[in-house]
């Protein structure tokens, strides 16, 4: 991974969790759904698509830096306990989302779209529970903190299975169009 695609990457990780750990503060209208939801995806299609690329070594060295970019500007732009919940969940889920998108990629190297989904679905349920439960469970009553989970994995659910056309794009396809050329 050339040195301006690492720093790139890893300032992108973490533009992306600021924005998430600010915007989850907000509802969607009245719903249990914040807005977190919707911005937050989109660090699990880019690191599927590192991931697709590059080595895990070089994936995980540029997540482990955009985590630890995105430390400071989180506790500004949220909640303390917002900013901590998002740091241990990204860690946890982000590395399990590397690690198993290795693991299908290995076992199953032609189902693409499996590694990019069922390394998502399952990175951000994890994600999910151990977000909400440290940012909202001494906040809120229980049943509204498993609501929000409920919504919000649902929510990612949704992005994860949209967003298989643009890792297809921007991964695949033009993995195999550069391969094709050469």
């Amino acid at each position: 991974m050339r040195k301006s695609v690492f720093l790139l990457s890893a300032f992108s990780f973490a533009i992306i969790v600021v924005l998430a750990n600010y915007t989850v503060q907000y509802h969607i209208f009245d719903s249990p759904l914040t807005y977190g939801a919707l911005t937050y995806p989109l660090s699990f299609l880019l690191m599927d698509i590192l991931s697709e690329k590059y080595s895990k070594a070089q994936v995980l060295k540029t997540l482990w830096l955009g985590l630890l970019l995105a430390f400071i500007p989180s506790l500004y732009a949220s909640d303390p306990r917002i900013a901590l919940a998002s740091v241990c969940a990204f860690f946890v889920s982000q590395n399990v989302d590397v690690h198993l998108f290795f693991y299908l990629k290995n076992r199953f190297p032609a189902l693409w779209w499996l590694r990019n989904n069922a390394s998502t679905i399952a990175s951000q349920f994890i994600d999910t529970m151990i977000f909400f439960h440290i940012a909202f469970l001494f906040v809120y009553p229980w049943e509204k903190v498993l609501l929000m989970v409920l919504f919000d994995f649902a929510m990612k659910i949704f992005l994860a299975l949209l967003d298989t056309p643009f890792f297809y794009a921007l991964a695949i396809r033009g993995q195999n169009s550069l391969q094709k050329r050469v």
